[in-house]
């Protein structure tokens, strides 16, 4: 498999962490980072305990895309925020999916507000 380095992008998430029979444990919100086929880099003010995330956002067209995912790292960094690597647990075409609607609606937002 090949490389692929993210995609730099900054665009509001949230995220619900679950536990091993897919309850919700917590609630928070963040910043997506970067992104790329299959993970991404959420910054937030908070630290998870969970291992797995179902993280959502709105795309473009304001509709509500979501993606489970595996925390794969958090630390917290010299700006005290922390940082969670996710790593994309869905069908390979639903985390291209996810990825692209995330960067489409980040490009959006962006031209949107350089207007």
């Amino acid at each position: 498999m090949r490389f692929t380095p993210p995609i730099k992008i900054y665009y509001p998430i949230s995220y619900v962490g679950l536990d091993e029979k897919k309850h919700i444990v917590e609630q928070q919100m963040g910043v997506a980072l970067g992104i790329s086929k299959n993970a991404m880099l959420i910054e937030t003010a908070c630290i998870t305990e969970s291992k797995l995330l179902l993280v959502m956002a709105v795309d473009h067209k304001n509709n509500l895309i979501e993606i489970k995912g595996k925390v794969i790292y958090s630390k917290l960094d010299k700006t005290q925020k922390y940082r969670i690597g996710v790593s994309f647990q869905g069908p390979f075409t639903k985390n291209i999916e996810f990825a692209k609607k995330l960067i489409k609606a980040f490009y959006y937002q962006k031209n949107q507000s350089s207007s």
